[in-house]
């Protein structure tokens, strides 16, 4: 067996690899071992996700949803008090409750002493566009989502040694290239709930979902939605128009979703 990434031999690895961290609520979306090595799966993990969830934005989006981390822990949010100005606090949550953090005593002493304050919790709607970590993250996961869908080891060495991917693999693992152009956008909030008739009648929050669209002009797409955000990238190059046309052919509507699956309204 050998490694997804550096083609290195990786039968002896332990390590299995999770396509989405943990602490973006993935349990279930896990490669087995050997598919990605011991150290690329290190690499990925202290030089990929780990800078991508502490960006303000993530960490924002996974206290707010109280996403738990592989420690079972819950980060803490930005937010801001309301006195003569406004001052930065974080908040928490933990055993049920939610608590505020002041990074300044002057302003717990305000707070205390008046009894009452205004928060507001800070809501940074989206990451950073055009951002290299984001871009490298989701190359990462294009290529291990496409490799997980198959499960005869000829497929699956067939992606490994496919070359019309090393690009894509190279720019994911060692960053060789020029910045690999994603698309970006919102297409439902963090607080939308969904049902579907026939396979989820019970309303439910969606974390994450994937898809892949796959062209007859033989291009193909890895679609992937975090916190109602979704994100695309072209498997073969850094190339997204063909996308945006296939959009507008079908107005606007994402890849991922599907015909029983219905946005519950929340003013009813």
């Amino acid at each position: 067996m050998i490694c997804l990434f550096c083609k290195e031999n990786s039968t002896n690895s332990k390590s299995v690899e999770h396509i989405i961290p943990e602490s973006l609520g993935n349990k279930e979306h896990i490669l087995p071992k050997g598919i990605v090595c011991d150290k690329c799966n290190q690499y990925f993990a202290i030089k990929i996700e780990k800078p991508l969830l502490e960006k303000q934005y993530f960490r924002n989006a996974r206290s707010r949803n109280t996403v738990e981390s592989k420690k079972n822990s819950i980060p803490l949010g930005d937010g801001f008090v309301f006195g003569k100005g406004m001052d930065k606090v974080q908040f928490g949550f933990e055993d049920g409750k939610n608590f505020v953090v002041f990074e300044n005593e002057q302003v717990l002493s305000r707070v205390l002493s008046k009894g009452k304050g205004s928060f507001i919790i800070e809501m940074n709607d989206e990451p950073e566009k055009e951002d290299l970590i984001v871009s490298r993250f989701l190359a990462k996961c294009a290529l291990e989502f496409l490799i997980n869908h198959i499960k005869d080891d000829f497929w699956i060495d067939e992606i490994i040694n496919k070359e019309e991917l090393d690009l894509l693999r190279n720019y994911a693992r060692y960053g060789n290239g020029k910045f690999w152009k994603y698309s970006q956008r919102r297409i439902y909030n963090e607080e939308d709930r969904f049902t579907d008739h026939i396979n989820h009648p019970e309303p439910y929050e969606i974390l994450h979902e994937i898809e892949f669209l796959y062209l007859e002009c033989q291009v193909m797409y890895f679609v992937i939605v975090i916190f109602g955000i979704e994100y695309v990238i072209n498997l073969g190059g850094s190339e997204l128009e063909l996308y945006y046309d296939w959009l507008k052919k079908n107005d606007n509507v994402s890849p991922v979703r599907r015909p029983t699956e219905k946005m519950i309204n929340r003013k009813l």
